[in-house]
């Protein structure tokens, strides 16, 4: 006996597990952003509708929309940093003046922008995530990075840290390949990857004290 089409349907997508792999591989999130890819992209917002992003925890994505909307949300002609998809989903982050926000949106609704490979000159300046500030200036054909990182921020009250910040440093030069740089001193290594006035930085957790990571997005300070 033929298998009916919504039987064989089951069997070449099992929808409860693809739910599943959604729920559980599905983060998305401020801290973790630039860690859980490797490449980026501006992309800007089309469509008439507000675009809400969404969770990523208790079934989110996969739930949709409003069961998962986090309260952010941005409309027609924003640009966003994407990242990595998921089924119909993309993982975004959306920078403002007080740091920004990241989630996951309809990845119809994002017109990805071309990227432009930065000249050294590009790469230098001031860079800042909360309290996490590298500079990086331009020395030869190679740029050098001094950067600091704290956790959880470089003046915690007593009740946070009564012994004060755990900290982290990164001081290394290395050659950019194309949009990519990775600094490496003794054992601790820091990716970025830049995106006009952005900054993605991930590190390998071994650039500092317990807890301190340079992982983030940042902004160069005018």
């Amino acid at each position: 006996m033929p298998l009916r089409p919504l039987c064989l349907l089951t069997l070449l997508l099992p929808l409860p597990a693809l739910a599943s792999d959604m729920a559980d591989g599905g983060s998305c999130r401020n801290g973790a952003f630039p860690s859980e890819q490797s490449s980026f992209a501006q992309a800007k917002v089309i469509g008439a509708q507000r675009l809400y992003l969404l969770d990523d925890m208790n079934g989110c994505p996969a739930k949709g929309e409003p069961a998962c909307r986090h309260g952010t949300y941005v409309v027609t002609g924003d640009t966003v940093i994407s990242g990595r998809d998921l089924g119909d989903y993309r993982c975004v982050f959306f920078p403002n003046k007080v740091g920004g926000s990241a989630g996951w949106v309809d990845k119809t609704r994002l017109q990805t922008l071309p990227t432009r490979t930065p000249a050294l000159k590009d790469w230098a300046g001031h860079w800042r995530n909360g309290d996490d500030s590298p500079v990086i200036r331009v020395q030869g054909n190679a740029l050098q990075v001094d950067g600091d990182a704290y956790w959880p921020s470089a003046n915690p009250t007593l009740e946070q840290r009564p012994g004060g910040p755990n900290l982290g440093q990164v001081a290394a030069s290395a050659a950019p390949t194309g949009g990519t740089v990775v600094f490496r001193e003794d054992t601790c290594e820091v990716r970025a990857q830049w995106l006009g006035d952005t900054l993605l930085v991930a590190d390998n957790a071994e650039c500092g004290g317990m807890n301190v990571r340079f992982n983030g997005v940042y902004r160069l300070k005018k």
